[in-house]
Formats: C-alpha cells, sequence, structure tokens
C-alpha cells in the first residue's frame, strides 16, 4: 500500500476561484435531485418561474439532509433516500459526519423583496418506494408552494425553462445535457 494514501485527494482537489458577487446575506437551502428511470424531478417554482429540483430553506434543529427529506415529500408527494458515498461512523451523538452533498452552489435570489444568496447543499436522491406500479414513477401530488411537479425524461430537460444552476448540477450527477 502507498504510504499516505489517503492524501490522494490532495492530488485530485484544486483550488477553485470564485466570480465577483453581491455582498448581500445568504440563506441555507437545499435541493434533491432525485433521479429514477432516466428522469429527474423538477419542480415549477411560482416566484421564478423555471423548473428546479425540489427543495427550500434549512429550518431550525435540523440537519441539511433531513430538510432535503421534507422539503422533496411536501413539494411533491415522493418519499426519498438521500444517496452518499459511505462515511465513517463515529458512534458520537455529539460528533458526526453527514451525508456527502452532490455538490453545494449559489444563487442570487429575492426574497420578500430584500437580496440574497440561495447557498445551495444539493443532495443526490432516489425515491424510497415506487407506489405506482411495476415500471412506473412515483405519483406527484399538487402543493400550493409550486405550480407543479414532472418526471422529466434525461433526453427532455432542455426543453423546459431551468432555474440558474440546474444544468450544472444535473451534470454533476452523470446525465448528458447537450447545450
Amino acid at each position: 500500500m502507498e504510504k499516505f494514501a489517503t492524501l490522494k485527494i490532495l492530488e485530485e482537489c484544486q483550488v477553485h476561484s470564485m466570480p465577483k458577487r453581491h455582498s448581500t446575506a445568504q440563506h441555507l437551502t437545499v435541493s434533491g435531485v432525485v433521479v429514477h428511470k432516466d428522469h429527474v424531478l423538477l419542480i415549477h417554482h411560482k416566484r421564478i418561474g423555471a423548473w428546479l429540483p425540489p427543495g427550500g430553506h434549512v429550518e431550525e434543529m435540523e440537519l441539511p439532509h433531513e430538510a432535503v427529506v421534507r422539503e422533496v415529500f411536501e413539494e411533491t408527494g415522493v418519499t426519498v433516500d438521500v444517496l452518499s458515498p459511505q462515511l465513517i461512523d463515529t458512534g458520537d451523538p455529539d460528533a458526526f459526519l453527514l451525508p456527502q452533498p452532490l455538490c453545494m452552489h449559489a444563487v442570487y435570489a429575492v426574497e420578500k423583496g430584500i437580496p440574497c444568496y440561495h447557498v445551495d447543499i444539493a443532495y443526490l436522491c432516489r425515491p424510497r418506494v415506487n407506489d405506482s406500479g411495476a415500471g412506473a414513477l412515483p405519483a406527484l401530488v399538487d402543493n400550493e408552494e409550486v405550480h407543479g411537479a414532472r418526471w422529466i425524461p434525461f433526453g427532455k430537460l432542455l426543453e423546459y425553462p431551468l432555474a440558474k444552476n440546474v444544468v450544472e448540477v444535473l451534470a454533476l450527477t452523470g446525465i448528458e445535457i447537450q447545450i
């Protein structure tokens, strides 16, 4: 075994340069990239008028991966599991590792007239149970927070007006999107 093999991650990483950005508050949000049978679950957001993965703000007393499960269910009616590489179990309720997100990204937003960044933790998810029958996609429910929710085939993604960063986040899953 190679000496210091655990430092291999340093060889695979690079310094990430940040663009110039607005000087404004940040809100912690989560989104669930729910993938099932060559489809991705997206919602049509009322305020921004575009399609994006379901998600929302992390509430007090809630960990980010718990928030994404709640938000996906509230907005679509789909119960999901968060997928993550295997992490070390510390066995300690006072100090533990959280599921690794697909990525973290920031999107400039305006909430109640106040500009902010949504610093979003995007998690890769899959539906927990498919109650819709063999071969069917999980059923979706209507929700007052969104205009609609749809299972969109990978090949049809660019037929929808997508919110900022959606193409880039979906590309991290290996979904091929022709731009």
